[in-house]
C-alpha cells in the first residue's frame, strides 16, 4: 500500500478495511486469546471500559483499575491479555501477561489480527501480536505535542486515547491531552492530521483539520465514505473531517462518553455512544438503536454505557460499570440486531 502524504483527503477513494469479524457468539478461541492466558486465572473486571471484538468472535476488555486487558470466554469467564494488574511501563519483547500497563483506554483489531491499544498514562500506544507478544508502537513515555515527521517510538504523545484503523489500513491515534490526532505511516513516522496546541474547543469549523481545534478528542471512527467522525469530549460536541480535509460540525446533539466510544461497524456506519443511548451517526444527524433510560436492563438501573463493539452480523456489545455515576451495577450486554438485548456477564 503506497504511503499517503496528505491527511485524510486523500483516502477517500481506497476500499474500507474491515478488521472486526463476523460473529454469532463468542468462542473464545481466537490465538491471541489462547496465547495470552495459557493458565485459567479467576479474574473479572473491576470497571470495565473499552471493548473490542477479535477473531473468532472473541470479546476484549480494557480494565483500567486493573490496569489489565481481559479476553471474555463463551463461558463468561474472563483471562489476561495483557497486563500484570501493577500500574507501570515494562515487558515490551515479551508475553502481554508479563508487562506492565497503566490505564489502558481505546483499542482497535488490526487486519493480522493484532490487538492495539492507548496505554494511556504511560504515553504510548502498544500492540499485542497474536502469539500474545507485546511491544511499543508508538511513544517515548512522554507527555507532549507531536510535530508531523518524528518517529512514533521518540514522539511525546499527549494522553492518547481512542485509535483506530483507517480506510488506508494505517492507525490513527487521538491524543485527548493535547487537542492532536495523528496517523502513524507505514515508514514508522507520525503526521498531524488534525488539532490545535492553542485551542481546546471548537475552533476553525468549515477549514483546514490542520488549523481547526478537535476539541480534546476521545473517540474516533470512519465511516464508509472516509469521513472522520471524532468525539469532542471538552465541549461534548461531535465533529467530522472529510475527503478534502475539512473540519465539520454534522447536525447532531450527541454527546461523547467513553475512550473508543465511537466506532465503525464492518458495514460502513459508525456506531456511538450518546450517554444513555447507542446511536448511529450521519452527516445529518444521529439515529437512536437502543435507550436505555427507556428500557431496563437486567436489574441494573441506569445504565450508561461505557465501551462499545460492532460485530458483522450487526449485534452491538455494550459494558457498564458500577460507581460510573449512572450504574447500580457492572454488566456486558449485546444488542442483537432485532433490538433484543442479552447479558453476557453480571458483576457486583
Amino acid at each position: 500500500m503506497h504511503q499517503i502524504s496528505s491527511p485524510v483527503m486523500r483516502i477517500g477513494r481506497l476500499p474500507f478495511v474491515v478488521v472486526l469479524a463476523s460473529v454469532s457468539a463468542l468462542m473464545g478461541s481466537a490465538a491471541l486469546a489462547s496465547a495470552g492466558a495459557s493458565r485459567p486465572s479467576a479474574v473479572v473486571p473491576l470497571r470495565p471500559g473499552s471493548l473490542a471484538l477479535g477473531r473468532g468472535g472473541v470479546l476484549y476488555v480494557a480494565d483500567d483499575a486493573r490496569h489489565q486487558i481481559l479476553a471474555m470466554t463463551s463461558a463468561g469467564r474472563f483471562r489476561v491479555i495483557a497486563g500484570t494488574g501493577i500500574a507501570g511501563y515494562s515487558g515490551d519483547g515479551g508475553p502481554a501477561t508479563r508487562a506492565e500497563l497503566n490505564q489502558p483506554a481505546g483499542m482497535t483489531m488490526r487486519a493480522d489480527g493484532a490487538l492495539v491499544f492507548a496505554d494511556e498514562s504511560n504515553n504510548r500506544v502498544r500492540v499485542v501480536l497474536s502469539d500474545g507478544t507485546i511491544r511499543t508502537l508508538a511513544g517515548d513515555g512522554r507527555f507532549g505535542w507531536v510535530q508531523s515527521g518524528t518517529q512514533a517510538r521518540r514522539a511525546h504523545l499527549g494522553g492518547p486515547s481512542p485509535v483506530t484503523v483507517g480506510p488506508d489500513g494505517l492507525l490513527y491515534i487521538a491524543l485527548s491531552g493535547v487537542n492532536e490526532i495523528v496517523r502513524l505511516n507505514h515508514d514508522g513516522s507520525l503526521t498531524r492530521i488534525a488539532g490545535s496546541s492553542r485551542y481546546g474547543g471548537i475552533h476553525g469549523v468549515g477549514g483546514p483539520a490542520l488549523d481547526a481545534s478537535t476539541s480534546g478528542p476521545n473517540g474516533l471512527a470512519f465511516d464508509r465514505q472516509s469521513d472522520l467522525y471524532i468525539a469532542g469530549f471538552n465541549t461534548k460536541a461531535l465533529l467530522m473531517i472529510d475527503q478534502k480535509a475539512i473540519m465539520r460540525v454534522p447536525g447532531s446533539s450527541f454527546y461523547p462518553r467513553g475512550d473508543g466510544g465511537i466506532v465503525a461497524a464492518p458495514s460502513g456506519r459508525v456506531v456511538a455512544i450518546d450517554t444513555q443511548r447507542v446511536v448511529t451517526l450521519r452527516p445529518g444527524g444521529e439515529r437512536t438503536v437502543v435507550d436505555f433510560a427507556r428500557r431496563r436492563v437486567d436489574a441494573t438501573g441506569s445504565f450508561l454505557p461505557d465501551g462499545i463493539a460492532v460485530a458483522g452480523d450487526g449485534s452491538i456489545y455494550v459494558d457498564t460499570y458500577r460507581g460510573n455515576g449512572w450504574a447500580s451495577r457492572s454488566l456486558i450486554a449485546v444488542i442483537r440486531p432485532d433490538r433484543s438485548i442479552r447479558v453476557l456477564w453480571r458483576g457486583s
